[in-house]
Order: structure tokens, then sequence, then C-alpha cells
């Protein structure tokens, strides 16, 4: 037996653990991006926007040099809600982000070829710069992005996603902002326990009609990568497809109930123990110690399979349980858990886990607990009941 089925995709060739995911290049019909209509429309709208882009290519060269100042700005944190706000429109096909800790949405975006010098200076907090060809000192009116370049400007929150199980108390997750792929200086503070609300509005020059990947927010823990594009809100990358393919929820189902009793081998008699199968879900993180200690990601066509039991055994100082616990898969390969056996029967007060990890397109497995019991003082003592099963269908 194993207690990890080998994967059945080849190891994919990232430094970190992110798997890159095609993403639809949708942006606000507000933007002017969005064609609609019948089929005739559509070719008639494609040509206007054609004709809208040539237009606006003209309008930027042909914009005063005596009024205006191209810039070369860095991605930038914006403070006024006000100004970037009507800048923008609201994305409402916005994917959402999951990651231990980070449940993360892009509610708004927009895209401008030039911005006013007031518009600027609140945007960014920097004065406008001199007009390119204007008297020294005179500032320029209109702010450009460059040739083919377009002002980006994007909002976006993020709460606590309820991750399941628990993070591990002292892990966090770190987010940041991307640009062109690379890591930007905006600050945001790393995501804790209790402290996972976060939001923020950037402001960036990307290309003309951008790719989703032109911008993005960016959540990492243990090797982790997930990141969502600040452009369209499409999911860029992430360590689990499964977090966006299908539910990660369990039922159980005939599951057996084992009762019984143990000669404790001393004159007060029996010790009691009943058992059976309570819950389970499945998980693509893990880095607690009760659900089966540092696993961190399962492999990208892999999830991690925790099973709770409901297993209630008075305590003897003299009676051990060996109760093993296995998984059959649909093909009949049997996998153990990741925890040792002492540590999910044993403890008579403790929980009673078994994790398991699993190929992430099973459907359907069969767990076996194979009850057995022995002495500490009489090592030819042993106990060993039938075995019980319960059916998990994975939704």
């Amino acid at each position: 037996m194993t207690t990890r089925r080998p994967s059945r995709r080849p190891a994919t060739p990232f430094a970190r653990r992110g798997v890159l995911l095609a993403g639809p290049t949708l942006l606000l019909a507000g933007c002017g991006l969005l064609p609609g209509g019948t089929d005739d429309e559509k070719g008639g709208d494609a040509a206007a926007g054609q004709a809208d882009e040539d237009a606006a290519d003209g309008a930027a060269e042909a914009t005063n040099p005596a009024t205006s100042a191209v810039v070369d700005l860095q991605p930038t944190e914006v403070t006024d809600e006000a100004v970037a706000g009507r800048l923008m429109s609201r994305l409402e096909t916005s994917q959402t982000l999951l990651a231990p800790r980070v449940k993360a949405t892009v509610t708004a975006s927009g895209l401008v070829d030039s911005l006013t010098a007031a518009d600027y200076t609140a945007l960014t907090g920097e004065e406008p710069p001199a007009a390119d060809d204007a008297e020294e000192g005179t500032a320029a009116e209109t702010i450009l992005p460059g040739e083919r370049k377009q002002f980006l400007l994007a909002a976006w929150e993020s709460t606590d996603s309820e991750w399941q199980p628990a993070v591990f108390t002292h892990n966090s997750t770190t987010l940041n902002i991307t640009h062109g792929g690379n890591t930007t200086n905006i600050h945001v503070p790393q995501v804790a326990e209790g402290d996972a609300e976060r939001s923020g509005i950037v402001l960036a020059i990307v290309d003309r009609s951008p790719a989703p990947e032109a911008m993005g927010l960016r959540a990492e823990i243990r090797d982790g990568v997930s990141e969502i594009s600040l452009v369209d809100g499409s999911i860029l990358a992430t360590p689990s497809p499964s977090l966006y393919e299908r539910e990660l929820g369990v039922e159980v189902t005939d599951a057996g109930i084992v009762e019984t009793e143990v000669d404790e081998g001393w004159v007060s008699g029996v010790m009691s123990v009943r058992g059976t199968v309570k819950s389970a879900f499945l998980t693509p993180y893990i880095d607690t110690v009760d659900y089966g200690g540092n696993l961190f990601w399962a492999a990208a066509d892999e999830l991690h399979l925790v099973v709770d039991l409901d297993w209630q055994m008075e305590f003897s100082s003299n009676v051990v349980d060996r109760t093993e616990a296995t998984l059959t898969l649909e093909d009949g390969t049997e996998l153990r858990p990741a925890q040792d056996t002492d540590q999910i029967f044993y403890d008579s007060h403790g929980t009673h886990i078994a994790t398991f990890t699993i190929p992430a397109d099973e459907r359907s497995a069969t767990l076996t607990l194979s009850p057995r019991f022995t002495q500490v003082i009489d090592k030819d003592f042993e106990q060993i009941e039938d075995p019980i099963t319960a059916t998990l269908t994975f939704s």
C-alpha cells in the first residue's frame, strides 16, 4: 500500500507552484472593448472600434506638445477613490481568486487614453510634469501614457476565504501587485489569521487593449502561486485548477459502525469502543498537524481528502488501539493515510482525522476501518473485529 498515488501528469516546470490558466480576454463594455448585437452589428462595431483606436492614436499624435506630456509612470497605489471611480466601470464578470485566507475579486476597471492634470495629481499625489515642448516651468494640461499605450485603473478587494482546514496560525499569505508578470513596489500587507481583509486601487501604464496578464494580484503561500488579472478578472495562475473546476464536497453514505468491548486485562473489566465515519471534505492545501501535518499543496492533478471519524473509546492504560484505515480508489488502488495509526485512533479525547491524497478527477472511493486491539502487559493478546466500510462520493 502507499500513502500517495503517483501523479497521473508530468511535473510542471515552474520554480513556484502555480498552473497558468487560459482566461477570457474580456473587458468592460463601458471601455468600448466588447462588441455586441447581431453579426452585422458586431462587424460594424469592430470596424468602428478599429476606427476609434486609429482616431485615438491620431489624437495622441496630434496632441499639442506645448500643453501635454508623456510620462513613464510606475504602477501606483491610488488613494482618491472618487476620481478613480469616475474613470472606472464595475466589473461584473470577475472570477474569484481562492487561496488560504484569500478570496479576491476585481470590482472595477477602466482604460483611458489620457488624464487631465487635475486627475493625474489626484491619482498619483504628484504635480503634473512640464509640457514636453513648452517654456520651462509650464505644467502640462494633458498627461499621456505613450505611443500605443493606455492608463489602466483597477480596483480589487479580498476577504477571508475561511479555508478548510484552517491554516496554521503562524503561516501567512503574501499578496503582491504584478505588472507584466513582475512584482511591483506597491505594498500590500501580508494576510494573517484574523487580519484578512484587503483592498486597493492601482494605476499603471499598459499596452493598448492589454492582455489579461498585463496587471495582476498575486497570492502566495508555501510556493503555491495564485493570480487574478486586474485587467479582466480572469484567473491567471493557481496551484490547484480543481478550485475552479469542481466542488470540493464529499458525501458519506453506507457508513458501517463498529461497537465492541475489549478486555483490559485488569480486574476492572472491559473497555468500550464505538466508531464510524462522520464526514469528509476535499482541499488542495494542508499545513496543520491534526490534518496530516506539512502536506502543503497537493500536485495540480491531486487533492487531499480529509475524513473525520467519530471514534469513541474509553481510556485504558493497558489497551492499545491498532485500528487501521485504508482508502480504495475506483481502480482498486489502496492508499494509507498521512497520519500514523496512533495519531488517528489512540487519543481517546482528541480529533480522529485520516487524510489521503487522491487524484483530482476521482469520483468515489471506499474507506475501510479494520479494528484491532492489543495489550501492553500481555504481548500475546490480540482482538480483531470485522472491518467496516463507508462510501465516499466526491462532488
